[in-house]
């Protein structure tokens, strides 16, 4: 049965991005996200109509016409699934999980799967 309730756009050109979209997309048993990469027609549709900046570097989380970047996006995602590890990232301050989220993004090259550098 499908519940799809949110949407999430990621990094597809990211092998890193896109290693953690598919760990995450296998965890979601009730099938409740729609995983969509950012660079697909249907994203730019997503974007366009939701009048979102056209190069958010971030992972994007969509549900009711709203939407979470960065570190709250990642957050909700977790909440999503039910991974308890959500509990420890909110001991911090958003600022201090989008700045370590933003680190992250700047040197993913690091991690060896990604193209962008």
């Amino acid at each position: 049965m499908n519940k799809i309730s949110s949407i999430v756009l990621y990094d597809n050109k990211c092998g890193f991005c896109t290693k953690i979209a598919n760990f995450l997309k296998k965890k979601d048993k009730e099938n409740t996200i729609k995983w969509i990469e950012i660079d697909s027609k249907k994203a730019k549709e997503i974007i366009l109509k939701l009048k979102l900046e056209k190069h958010i570097d971030s992972i994007i989380y969509i549900k009711r016409n709203n939407h979470l970047i960065k570190s709250a996006a990642v957050i909700e995602i977790l909440k999503i699934l039910d991974y308890k590890t959500r509990f420890i990232i909110q001991l911090f301050p958003v600022s201090f999980c989008d700045f370590i989220y933003d680190k992250i993004a700047a040197n993913r090259y690091l991690f060896n799967t990604c193209k962008i550098k």
